[in-house]
């Protein structure tokens, strides 16, 4: 039951819609309104918004909410009219007790529920149970749809109360079938009877693309309008991920003002996910540059690539079509758009007909019409793994690299085996690079020792299956990164042992000097664990002293 949702302060924007369709019911009942078409780019929030009203109505008494969602749904018909008819059933006992335990618990067989169903007086409730499972019995596929279908209508019949229906992701019940996919087209037409209802409001989300294919009945298409959920604003979207920030406990360096986020559009759940990467990261004090750097994982391998990846699997499951589409896709990004003919099926490597097939998902999807400069990432990403076999890593980094200015900046990237004195190979790249950009020679030495000490606890106590270190090195003018990747077990500075500083001086004590040395000559260092990989990031500003005269 979609009671779990964002809290309402933090719902910003969308004060128009929210009231609207509040008082959609009465709108109807009055003839003044209709069922609502809910649309706009993916992540902008319709599912969020119908979570909101789905909220807003449960605590009050006036207007029955029902929630189902064909994202998640089994599309054979049997199991669809067993899932809805008892989801209406359970969402409704609940309300009408303001008990939500009742609809959380869906394996608990309905008729355990008779009791609280026959103390509340719904006798008529009883007898639509009792129908349906009658249906069910003589295994009558299409009255078990339309049993389902039709039981919030008698709902709203028997106790005069309004029943709002929010369907999410709707245009998916397009493909409900009875025994194979395909073999009874027509089914979504069912929900007509009950849109027609006065008393039944829908509010539905789906694909722009599929609207055609759902209302084939124009009386439906008369009644039923579009709303169009827009971007947020650029300071209600900054509001909006500083917000998600604090509640996960990720401050903002001071004076962050986050002008990437621009590229995100005002997409809230893009921006949801940005926060949520944050976290993940271990950042402490987020900076424009980790704003990058978490978007780069996002887009890689973080939860809004596995969104989109998800959408892929949905409208094309078979995997060989699936890089069919990805090329198709990255065609279309290069070339500013998806023009048609046979140059198409020779970038797919597939037959016209199926190419024309996966080109139609593609339109019904809607995943091609706005233009989504993440979701464009999203596809450059997949496509450098999965066509050209790059490893998630040096894929990020390619992102990172687009949006990180190059200005006066200079890069080098070191791998290095965990082997004995590999480390050593390490100090000598800093000694050159740091005579490079004119580091005093003492300071350099100091420097050598900390990245020595950081590479050395990767090497030896880390237990890395690629048995690899990974360093990058980014100079600017006043400022040196070195940033230490490996995979393998956590790194806690409680497991590490110091020994003095002074004895080693005294001792000429070359390796194992410690993170208090570290963190004594770096102007910054963090610890963070990106899924089974700890990643150490050195950041030194090169002022005047550190700089040979």
């Amino acid at each position: 039951m979609p009671l779990n949702t964002i809290p309402a302060e933090n719902f910003l924007n969308r004060e128009y819609e929210f009231k609207y369709l509040k008082d959609l019911a009465e709108l109807k009942g009055n003839a003044l309104g209709g069922n609502v078409f809910l649309e706009g780019a993916r992540g902008m929030g319709k599912t969020e918004l119908l979570k909101q009203l789905y909220r807003f109505l449960y605590w009050e008494d006036g207007v029955v909410p029902f929630y189902y969602s064909f994202k998640t749904a089994n599309l054979k018909g049997t199991y669809f009219a067993r899932d809805y008819f008892t989801g209406f059933v359970r969402q409704y006992l609940s309300f009408a007790k303001k008990e939500p335990a009742i609809a959380d618990n869906a394996a608990e067989p309905l008729q355990r529920l008779m009791p609280v169903i026959s103390s509340l007086g719904l006798h008529w409730l009883i007898d639509c149970i009792e129908d349906f499972q009658e249906h069910l019995r003589k295994n009558d596929f299409y009255w078990q749809i339309v049993a389902a279908i039709s039981v919030p209508v008698v709902a709203a019949q028997k106790s005069g109360k309004p029943v709002i229906i929010m369907l999410d992701d709707f245009d998916a019940a397009e493909r409900l079938y009875e025994s194979s996919l395909g073999d009874a087209h027509g089914l979504i037409s069912l929900f007509g009877e009950s849109m027609r209802n006065r008393l039944c409001p829908h509010v539905i989300t789906g694909s722009t693309g599929a609207l055609e294919a759902i209302f084939t009945d124009h009386s439906l298409i008369g009644m039923t309008e579009q709303m169009r959920l827009g971007p947020l604003p650029e300071d209600l979207a900054a509001a909006l991920f500083r917000a998600h920030l604090a509640h996960l406990k990720v401050a903002c360096a001071p004076g962050a003002q986050l002008k990437f986020l621009d590229i995100l559009r005002g997409n809230p759940l893009y921006i949801r996910n940005l926060a949520k990467a944050a976290w993940k990261m271990q950042k402490k004090e987020f900076t424009e540059k980790d704003l990058i750097e978490c978007y780069a994982f996002e887009v890689t391998e973080g939860e809004t690539a596995f969104y989109w990846s998800s959408v892929f699997n949905r409208y094309v499951p078979n995997a060989s079509k699936r890089k069919a589409m990805l090329k198709l896709l990255m065609h279309s990004i290069e070339n500013g758009g998806m023009e048609n003919g046979a140059q198409l099926v020779m970038v797919s490597g597939l037959g016209e007909a199926e190419t024309a097939a996966i080109l139609e998902a593609m339109e019904v999807s809607g995943i091609i019409r706005e233009n989504d400069s993440v979701f464009q990432d999203f596809i450059r990403c997949l496509y450098l793994k999965e066509i050209k076999g790059r490893e998630a890593r040096d894929v990020r980094e390619k992102i990172e690299l687009k949006y990180v200015s190059a200005g006066e900046e200079s890069r080098f990237e070191l791998v290095i085996p965990m082997s004995s004195n590999a480390e050593l190979v390490v100090a000598k790249a800093v000694e050159q690079i740091g005579r490079n950009i004119h580091l005093d020679p003492d300071f350099l030495n100091y420097l050598q020792l900390a990245l020595i000490e950081v590479c050395i606890n990767a090497i030896e106590h880390s237990g890395s299956y690629e048995k690899k270190v990974f360093l990058k090195f980014i100079t600017r003018p006043d400022k040196l990164e070195i940033i230490i990747e490996n995979s393998g077990r956590p790194f806690s500075l409680d497991s590490r042992t110091e020994v003095p500083v002074e004895e080693k001086l005294r001792m000429g004590m070359k390796r194992g000097w410690g993170f208090k040395l570290v963190y004594a000559i770096m102007d910054s260092v963090k610890i963070e664990r990106i899924n089974d990989r700890t990643r150490v990031i050195l950041i030194k500003n090169i002022t005047d002293k550190e700089v040979l005269q």
